[in-house]
């Protein structure tokens, strides 16, 4: 008797575990996907951007550090104030930083195959369906949280129904 009641929840596992396996073998590690060389460029892009960054970062005077430290502020705010204060030296390390990155970026993109571009656009395409999902579900658009609501709602129901009629 425990056999059939553990049956549905046997089933539940069983089917989970194997979308499970069917979904790790649709996504690749980008370890499988990148050429060793590919690899090596991605890790020159980091280290070029955190070099970037902390030539910029050293840059800044104290004032320049302290709006960025302003929590009053928004983060555009505290950007476009930023960007106020900036010496024309500052931009023209910001605009090296930004034409830096972007030939990396694009000496990388030369260097992949149609194979790697498509399987890049799936995971892209899959990153944003999971990202749209969440926030619909944050934002209860789904229809979920007001379907819960409502079900509550009933259960309260008709529990003070079954309490008026005793």
């Amino acid at each position: 008797m425990t056999v059939k009641k553990n049956i549905p929840l046997l089933l539940f596992l069983l089917v989970s575990t194997w979308m499970d396996a069917l979904w790790a073998q649709e996504m690749v590690p980008p370890r499988d996907l990148y050429t060793p060389q590919q690899m090596e460029m991605i890790e020159e892009q980091k280290l070029t951007i955190k070099s970037n960054r902390d030539v910029f970062r050293n840059s800044l005077s104290e004032e320049q550090k302290n709006l960025l430290k302003n929590a009053s502020l928004s983060l555009k705010e505290r950007q476009q104030e930023l960007m106020k204060t900036l010496s024309a030296e500052q931009k023209q390390v910001l605009k090296g930083n930004r034409e830096s990155v972007r030939r990396l970026r694009e000496t990388f993109s030369k260097s992949l195959t149609e194979k790697q571009k498509s399987e890049l656009k799936l995971r892209k395409q899959n990153l944003q369906e999971r990202k749209n999902k969440l926030k619909d579900y944050k934002s209860g658009f789904d229809g979920r949280r007001d379907k819960l609501k409502e079900k509550k709602q009933n259960i309260k129901d008709r529990a003070k129904k079954i309490k008026k009629s005793k």
